[in-house]
């Protein structure tokens, strides 16, 4: 408080600044340290787009799971239920050997959420890299048609 110039024994009411710049100043430093903490990343790679299509004896190979947008699976053309997914990839990997990769292709119109089931039953299955194929080489994928 200050004494007013008005007379004498009055007194006026100010803010005194310094304990809230302090406040302020330590919060700061606070939310500095606490900034880089919080921060999570999804590791993950961005596929380019294809110039040109993917050659068949890569799509006979790969195993590729199409995701419909009534809800249906196929596995390289072959219908499969949500439920036989994680089983029926590891048969084909217990025959196949080497790298557990699947491709996921998925309808514009498909549900989201059902895709994220797919690729969390895919993991179930035992597949290590699932790699996510961008629509302009889906049609290549399918054989064309």
């Amino acid at each position: 408080m200050a004494k007013g110039l008005e007379g004498l024994g009055q007194m006026r009411p100010t803010i005194n600044v310094t304990p809230l710049v302090d406040v302020l100043l330590v919060l700061l430093i606070i939310f500095i340290m606490v900034a880089p903490i919080l921060t999570k990343a999804l590791q993950s790679e961005i596929p380019q787009k294809a110039d040109q299509p993917l050659p068949a004896e890569y799509a006979k190979r790969q195993l590729v799971i199409h995701v419909c947008a009534d809800g249906r699976l196929l596995l390289n053309r072959e219908e499969v239920g949500l439920s036989s997914l994680p089983r029926r990839l590891r048969e084909i990997f217990a025959q196949r050997g080497g790298q557990r990769v699947i491709f996921l292709d998925a309808d514009q119109a498909s549900v989201y959420g059902t895709v994220v089931k797919v690729m969390d039953l895919c993991r179930d299955g035992g597949v290590e890299t699932i790699g996510v194929i961008p629509d302009s080489i889906g049609p290549a994928l399918d054989g064309g048609s």
